[in-house]
């Protein structure tokens, strides 16, 4: 990442890889630095923008937009929770910005696990983002745990209804998290009709690519959603279902609706419809 005064503004700029494995840059001007420092584990940063809202900046990689987090968020949480029969106890890894704890909360689960080893994203988020959150972090079914997921999910079997895997991209804190093992821990860790979601990414990037094929291999079942998110270098981003006995194949459209309007959810992005329509070809 590099910030750069052009024009008489400020300027944030984000390096990212195309699929043919060429460089490339985007970014976007900068009304007002809100933030930045140092945790353990990497450099936290929120910018005010124009075009997008508050931006929350980890590592130089833009992470979620105040305008754009609902489409992400709403995309990892409600296809999952939704093709489960009745979850009760949700993992979600990651997520320290409490965008997807926000949806979780909206079901009668009975407990919630979030997993983030970075603590100072929670902090920072709660007190620079609080529309992505909103007051979900106080939830009473939720329990916080600033520790390494790897290890944390290796210590459940069959244990979790849904684990909801929000991660950033695979470099620093995050990077053991992308691999066969980590993917087949999460498999361990759900009871037999479990679902999880992991965000895979953008749809041609090389190292997402793989990443959903070794999804598709580890668990049984296994569907890619898509939606564009405008805060990203490339817009489009994938979100995986994965699952050891729900066959995602076999769930109508009128099963989804049902549960939606019986649980009586409020979204503002995600829908029955979206839900089938964004569904891509493995």
């Amino acid at each position: 990442m590099k910030k750069k005064f052009l024009f008489g503004k400020t300027w944030f700029f984000e390096d990212f890889i195309t699929g043919e494995l060429k460089t490339s840059v985007w970014g976007f001007q900068i009304e007002k630095e809100i933030y930045s420092g140092k945790s353990e584990f990497q450099k936290i940063e929120v910018f005010e923008t124009k075009e997008f809202g508050r931006v929350l900046v980890l590592d130089g990689l833009v992470q979620l937009s105040t305008r754009h987090e609902v489409i992400y968020h709403e995309m990892l949480v409600h296809p999952a929770m939704l093709c489960h029969p009745n979850p009760k106890t949700v993992l979600i890894i990651g997520g320290g910005d409490g965008g997807a704890l926000r949806e979780v909360v909206k079901y009668p689960l009975r407990q919630i696990f979030l997993c983030d080893i970075d603590k100072k994203v929670i902090e920072v988020s709660k007190k620079y983002l609080p529309s992505v959150s909103k007051k979900a972090l106080s939830d009473k079914r939720l329990e916080v745990f600033n520790e390494d997921a790897l290890k944390f999910v290796k210590k459940h079997k069959n244990f979790f209804d849904a684990i909801i895997v929000d991660l950033t991209d695979p470099t620093g804190p995050s990077l053991a998290l992308w691999t066969n093992k980590f993917y087949k821990n999460i498999l361990r860790a759900l009871k037999e009709n479990g679902v999880a979601c992991f965000q895979t990414g953008y749809p041609e990037e090389r190292f997402a690519k793989k990443t959903r094929e070794k999804l598709g291999k580890i668990f049984p079942f296994f569907k890619i959603h898509k939606a564009f998110i405008g805060c990203f270098p490339f817009g489009e981003h994938t979100f995986s279902l994965a699952s050891k006995k729900i066959n995602f194949a076999k769930i109508n459209f009128e099963k989804i609706e049902e549960k939606y309007k019986k649980l009586e959810l409020k979204t503002k992005y995600y829908s029955p419809k979206i839900h089938f329509v964004s569904y891509v070809n493995n």
